[in-house]
């Protein structure tokens, strides 16, 4: 059977339908690298993306909570980018799941005690008052945006709403 399909090939009409194939299937194969598949997320959580920036985020924030924690006993092994990868993503799918179960009892935070909590947290505080520059500045070396720590604030917040209806 083998010897029949090779003889078959020999021709040209067989070799332009084989370039033809081959011609398809590079197009629509780059066509896919560069336009990409449109599903960039590493996990979906109800219909709810989990970026790989998001994950990234994870990691790092993961990484120098350890180096604060452990300091100059901190093994490197610790700090592995898999292993806190997968720890990482289960953080966040919890998350994730905990904040939807939240919205879904229409739990909310309210700007100004957002601003209340900001405004009292000594790391952006200078002589006692809170310095917008100084918050800029913390959150900007910490990998984070102002609408980004909020709105990771904002989450916390609910989640302690949420916890605390539990428990209570």
């Amino acid at each position: 059977m083998l010897q029949d399909i090779r003889k078959s090939t020999k021709g040209t009409t067989a070799k332009i339908v084989v370039g033809l194939i081959v011609l398809s299937f590079s197009i629509f194969g780059i066509e896919s690298i560069l336009l990409g598949s449109g599903d960039s997320g590493i996990a979906e959580v109800n219909g709810e993306e989990i970026t790989p920036q998001e994950l990234q985020q994870s990691v790092n924030t993961q990484k120098r909570r350890l180096i604060s924690m452990m300091g100059d006993n901190l093994d490197p092994a610790m700090l592995d980018d898999q292993r806190l990868g997968a720890q990482a993503l289960e953080g966040l799918i919890n998350h994730k799941l905990l904040t939807q179960s939240a919205n879904a009892l229409k739990l909310a935070v309210s700007e100004r005690e957002i601003g209340a909590v900001i405004g009292g947290m000594e790391q952006f505080q200078i002589d006692g008052a809170f310095s917008p520059d100084v918050y800029k500045s913390v959150l900007s070396s910490a990998g984070y945006t102002p609408a980004y720590f909020k709105q990771s604030l904002r989450e916390d917040m609910m989640l302690n709403q949420l916890r605390s209806g539990l428990a209570g």
